[in-house]
């Protein structure tokens, strides 16, 4: 199976471990420059917040509250960022450090929340560095703090553009990830993504959850005859006519080639074993228009179901498969719902 594409939270966790050792550093060096300058205070926070980021560092990759700690981290960073402004002994150049929040908030946060994080610390920026560094000349001050605050927004503004595209393109990314590109069903890699969530919560609910393994009868024969344009017609055709069968929650994935699965949430045994019986005859019912061809189509099934049959996905893909090369050895065009072939089991 492929793996799934890098989460946002692997990201983020890389993003906030740059920042944690940039404030080490950091921390380190500006806290010793600040003790020759006399600067008592902002030396004791800096060393403080060094050794937040050190403490940070070591728990960073392996908790699970990732967006917690990601606060807990910047709402003080951000704090001393304004009282650094706020002390009289500090450079004007200590607002360049500012002008990262939104950067920052963005690449940490997410949109929503980066958003808002950001825009009170950059508010309260610009009225700490009006109050600390205008003067009297009202001219002046107004181009300053007009400049400044240009700046921060064009900064708040590039990030927030920056993060939609960037959430945007991998939401594309993702659903080109997890589809197959001819029938538009989901693939396997979506299968086993869902499966894993589903299978959560029919063990947190003690619900059932079943899947159905599909093959099309005589597919090569198909490919053979009417070409492989037509084959690719067959698989569309029979992902359209089944979809309209199943419920919202079920999912309909194609494996490849001409094989396909369906996940059935909170289905029991028997309700499976009916649904893919109806699957069957719906296909069966409707064939494939080809100009003046009809082409009709049948598949064989095999049903398996979590728990009976295993705990994992492959547990499961491994019995209905095994039941559905039953359905085929024994005819094909019927569905197998257990390894005893019975009259209930087939057509």
């Amino acid at each position: 199976m492929s793996e799934p594409l890098e989460s946002n939270e692997h990201h983020r966790r890389r993003v906030l471990k740059a920042l944690l050792w940039t404030t080490l550093v950091g921390g380190i060096f500006f806290g010793i420059l600040n003790i020759f300058n006399g600067v008592w205070m902002l030396s004791a926070l800096e060393g403080f917040y060094a050794c937040v980021s050190l403490a940070l560092l070591r728990i960073v990759d392996r908790t699970p509250r990732l967006r917690f700690w990601t606060l807990v981290y910047l709402l003080p960073f951000f704090s001393i960022m304004m009282a650094a402004l706020l002390l009289t002994k500090t450079s004007y150049t200590v607002f360049a450090w500012i002008q990262t929040i939104p950067i920052i908030c963005y690449l940490m946060l997410g949109l929503r929340i980066g958003s808002r994080v950001a825009a009170v610390f950059v508010i309260l920026g610009l009225v700490a560095f009006n109050y600390r560094f205008t003067g009297h000349n009202s001219i002046t001050d107004i181009l300053v703090i007009s400049n400044v605050a240009l700046a921060s927004l064009a900064m708040m503004l590039f990030s927030h553009i920056y993060e939609r595209s960037r959430m945007d393109n991998e939401r594309r990314l993702l659903e080109l990830a997890s589809t197959d590109s001819l029938t538009g069903l989901a693939n396997r890699m979506k299968l086993s993504e869902v499966f894993a969530r589903e299978q959560a919560h029919a063990q947190r609910n003690a619900t059932p959850l079943a899947l159905i393994f599909i093959d099309i009868d005589h597919f090569k024969y198909i490919n053979d005859q009417h070409g492989h344009d037509t084959g690719d017609k067959a698989l569309c055709h029979l992902g359209h006519v089944l979809n309209e069968r199943l419920r919202s929650t079920d999912m309909l994935c194609r494996l490849g080639g001409e094989e396909f699965a369906v996940l059935l949430p909170n289905t029991s045994p028997k309700q499976a074993a009916e649904l893919a019986e109806s699957l069957r005859l719906r296909l069966q019912d409707s064939p494939l228009q080809l100009g003046e061809i009809r082409l009709t189509m049948t598949l064989s099934a095999g049903v398996a179901y979590l728990g009976r049959d295993g705990k994992s996905l492959d547990d499961l893909m491994r019995a209905a498969d095994r039941r559905t090369y039953m359905a085929k050895r024994n005819g094909r065009n019927q569905v197998v719902s257990s390894d005893e072939l019975t009259a209930d089991n087939h057509v």
